[in-house]
């Protein structure tokens, strides 16, 4: 018993230890690029930089890929093409810097703009454009943004990224002390009766919403959903256009 408390307040030590030191701890398997790059983020930054909310302290980012990226955002009153944009995952916001606002960046509530999408910045991770649909024009009553992932005229996959406000792990003694945690969770959109599902983040449940479309084990399978679920997500939804 007296070993087990030993090596339970080693671990504990030597988490901290790591936390203070800076080190980012390595990940194991395939980790969604967004959270990667916010985990990331998080651990670089550490306890110096964060933001008041309530009477937390909360570190890290709720910023899809950082505070701004190049984009393109659409809405009923106007276009604007090749800005700065941002979008906060916590609070569902999306902000931009034209022109016309070069120093303060307007931020527009959720709904109030109809679509976005970030341009392509390798730098960044982003390797194609990525293009979000308000949750209305999707038949949801959530009042979130949706990454459009892979469509098709029978059935499409969305992706909902949302951060809330989570313990920190390495912390013991802050009680008002917090972390932005990244979560996302998969949608089946189908298109012959306009509706959008969520479905449960796992390759069986994937798969039996994917199947009723068409079969689609020719190509996902639990190895390529365990490698790159959102790569095997594409395969399938293009398998199903055929």
């Amino acid at each position: 018993m007296k070993q087990r408390l030993l090596i339970f307040l080693f671990m504990l030590l030597a988490s901290a230890a790591f936390a203070q030191s800076g080190i980012i701890t390595p990940t194991v398997g395939w980790v969604d690029p967004v959270l990667n790059h916010n985990r990331l983020l998080r651990e670089q930054t550490g306890e110096g930089v964060y933001k008041l909310i309530g009477p937390y302290r909360v570190i890290g980012s709720s910023y899809f890929l950082g505070e701004r990226n190049n984009g393109n955002i659409y809405s009923p009153d106007a276009t604007a093409v090749n800005i700065q944009l941002g979008y906060n995952t916590y609070t569902q916001e999306v902000e931009f810097i034209s022109p016309s606002n070069p120093g303060q960046p307007l931020i527009k509530s959720p709904g109030e703009v109809d679509s976005f999408v970030f341009l392509a910045n390798k730098t960044m991770g982003l390797e194609a454009d990525m293009r979000f649909v308000y949750g209305k024009y999707l038949g949801s009553s959530e009042k979130s943004y949706f990454l459009e992932l892979a469509t098709s005229t029978k059935a499409s996959i969305y992706k909902r990224y949302k951060a809330d406000v989570g313990y920190v792990s390495s912390n013991y003694v802050q009680s008002e002390l917090r972390q932005f945690d990244l979560l996302y969770d998969y949608f089946v959109y189908n298109a012959s009766n306009g509706t959008l599902k969520k479905v449960k983040n796992s390759y069986n449940g994937l798969l039996k919403e994917l199947n009723a479309f068409g079969n689609v084990t020719a190509v996902f399978t639990s190895e390529a959903y365990n490698q790159n679920p959102d790569q095997a997500l594409k395969q399938a939804i293009s398998l199903i256009n055929q």
